[in-house]
Formats: structure tokens, sequence, C-alpha cells
């Protein structure tokens, strides 16, 4: 208790007689680094969050349920859908049947999936019905009409990702032919273009459960998929078990598993935060370490005599880690202030845009927790150094150089 006492007085003292401009400075550049500490993780964790959101409410719902058979349509889900809505957390679920096709619009030409979708049942489980920049959404018994993405329509947009491959100036009122895998060709006008800003969704064309029924008489009472969208506060696991229990032949699938891409784009995201906190680590070691050696250096006679009248090295030591404990606490104290209370509100009104939409600062407690735990060990490493090194020197040779 003694020792903490004398290393606290010796702390307060050198903090009170130090060169004030050197603490500012000192100060300041620890805050730049506790700001770069919440903001990467804050911004990787908002573009992870836009991107899974986006993931789920344009392209595969939460939940995903397909055939495990050899038969790749779903049976009877006239029948099977009622069962799933019923289940605690279910909010909606939507039927869909596809098939690969081409579109052809005058001299252009390019491939994708035609989803057929029941469009009152897709407003449920799916946004892309707010998505709309040109035309209307479709409804139950549209007959000869098509919904096609941007990414396929072009729609005059030279400026997105897959131009060159759309059909790069259809807009809706516009006819299109369309090829289907089964070999049935047909002409559709365009009733709406869409654009989710998600490129997975947005190469995708959409036409009603019953005009694609009549091009493929085949899928009548089946689907290649059913989309369910649960509530944010159920739990998957639980709702897929149930959902198991419901009839042999089903695989069903998270939305993690149905996209692995997102889970690899995380994995990429948590690498690139990794090595961010590491640099930062390094910045903030290297200033106090800086800091305190200069003042090491400059008071070594200081502690030689500190040492020669009694006071102990390890009361020395705890007093510039005190000190450095004190810089690393005001610097993070102000950084989190300025970052809840500047930075996150301008971002707020002022969003990162990124190709899969608008995506904001999100700033979690491990975030916090993850910032002020590496800013505290660079700082108490990095001063302990010089100390342990100036405390090495003997005493006499400390007193006289």
């Amino acid at each position: 208790m003694k020792t903490l006492k004398v290393a606290g007085f010796l702390a307060f003292t050198s903090l009170k007689r130090g060169n004030f401009g050197v603490m500012l400075l000192t100060i300041l550049i620890l805050i730049l680094v506790t700001l770069n500490l919440l903001f990467v993780p804050s911004l990787l964790r908002g573009l992870v969050r836009g991107a899974n959101d986006k993931l789920k409410d344009t392209f595969a719902g939460d939940i995903v349920i397909e055939s495990a058979l050899d038969n790749p349509l779903i049976p009877n889900t006239n029948v099977l859908i009622p069962k799933i809505e019923a289940i605690d957390g279910v909010v909606a679920v939507t039927p869909r049947n596809n098939m690969v096709a081409e579109f052809r619009y005058e001299n252009e030409r390019t491939s994708g999936i035609i989803y057929a979708i029941l469009p009152e049942r897709e407003k449920e489980v799916f946004t892309i019905s707010k998505s709309l920049m040109e035309g209307s959404f479709l409804n139950l018994n549209d007959r000869g009409q098509i919904l096609l993405g941007l990414q396929l329509a072009g729609a005059g947009n030279s400026n997105i990702e897959l131009y060159s491959r759309s059909l790069k100036k259809i807009h809706a009122g516009d006819r299109v032919l369309v090829t289907y895998g089964n070999g049935i060709q047909k002409s559709y006008t365009v009733k709406g273009i869409f654009y989710s800003e998600f490129i997975q969704t947005d190469t995708q064309a959409f036409v009603s459960e019953t005009e694609f029924e009549a091009v493929n008489p085949l899928v009548t009472n089946k689907s290649s998929s059913i989309r369910v969208k649960i509530d944010d506060k159920a739990d998957a696991a639980i709702i897929i078990d149930k959902i198991s229990q419901l009839g042999d032949g089903l695989r069903i699938l998270t939305w993690e598993d149905y996209a692995g891409i997102m889970r690899s784009m995380t994995d990429t995201f948590h690498a690139i935060d990794t090595i961010l906190n590491v640099v930062n680590l390094l910045v903030a070691g290297i200033t106090v370490f800086v800091v305190t050696y200069i003042d090491v250096t400059n008071r070594r006679r200081q502690i030689g005599i500190q040492r020669a009248i009694g006071i102990m090295p390890g009361c020395i030591a705890i007093a510039y880690l005190l000190r450095a404990a004190f810089y690393a606490a005001l610097a993070a104290i102000l950084a989190s202030l300025a970052f809840l209370y500047v930075i996150m509100p301008v971002e707020a009104k002022y969003p990162f845009h990124f190709p899969f939409g608008d995506v904001n600062l999100v700033l979690g407690f491990s975030a916090l927790a993850n910032a002020f735990f590496i800013l505290f060990c660079a700082a108490i490493i990095a001063a302990f150094l010089p100390v342990w090194i100036a405390l090495r020197i003997k005493i006499l040779d400390a007193i006289w150089g």
C-alpha cells in the first residue's frame, strides 16, 4: 500500500511538472489511435450487417427449404406452407419456382434465372417490391408480364457493374423475348425494373406463379424452394428443427449456408480488422515508448538520486506505469465521447455508400472493450520497457552519467 502511495505521488508530480506540450501531443496521438480502433471495427461491423440484411431481405430470406431427394421439387406445398406458418417465430413464408432462361431485346441477349412468385407472399418475406425504379410490382394473376433486375435489364444505366452483359436499354413497357430452359419461347411486357443494390438479386427476373405454371405445368402445387422469414428474436435452430419434423426429404438451410460468399467476406473483414489492430497497437506502443524513453533519459540523474535516498525501484516503475495509464485512460474517454456524440451522428446523417446500399457505423461493447484493452496494453508495456532499462543502471552511474 505504501509503495502505491509513493508511486502515485511520483506520478502526480511528474505530470504536474512535466512538459505540457509533450503531454498534450501524446494524448492527441493516443486519441487518434483510439478513434481508429473504434472506427474500423464499427465500419466493418456495419458493412457486414448491411450486406447480411440485404442478402436476407432480397435474396435468401432467413431460412431456405429445398428438396433433399432426386426430385428437385418440394411436393404438396399447399399443405406444407400452412404448417410452417403455424410454427412460433415464423413471420411469413413464400414458395418459389425457378428456371434458367435466355433474354433477348433488340440486338442484345443475356441469360439469367426466372423465379415464379406469389406476389403478396413475396412482399411479406422480401423487400424487392420497395426497390422498384421503373413500373410496378407483379400481381397474382399477371400473364405476359415480367419483372427484371437492373443488372439484367441495364435500363440505360451504364454505371452498373454488369451493364456490358445486360440488355442495356430495355425499360418498363418494352417487350423482351424469353427462351426458357425447357425450350418454350415467349414474349413478355416488362412491368417493372427493380434495383435492390445487391448484385445477386438484381440479376434475377420474376413472373407470377400463374404465368410460370402455364409454361411448366409440372410445377403445380410444387416448389423449387420455400423461403421463410422469422422474427428477429426467434431462435433459428429451434425453428429449423420443427420444420424438419414436418416431413422427410427436406433440406433446410440458413441464409448463411445458402450464400456462403457472405461468410467468406465476413472472415476477410475480421482478418483486416485484426491486421489494423496490430498496426494501431504498434503506433500506440511506439508513441508511449518514445515519450517515456525521452523522459527517462532526461531524468536519469533524478531517478538515480531517488534510488539513492531509499525510494524502491518498484515505486519508480509503478509511477511511470501510472502515468502511462493516465494518458491511455484520458485518451480512451475523450475518443469514445467524440466517437459516440460526434462521429457516429455525422456518419448516420451522411452514411457511407457501398455497392449494396448505405452503411452506418455499428459500435458494439466488444469493440469498445477491445479498443480500451489494446490501448492500455500498448501503453503499459511501452512505458515499462524504458523504465526497466533505466533501473538496471547502477545508482552511481545514473547520478554521474
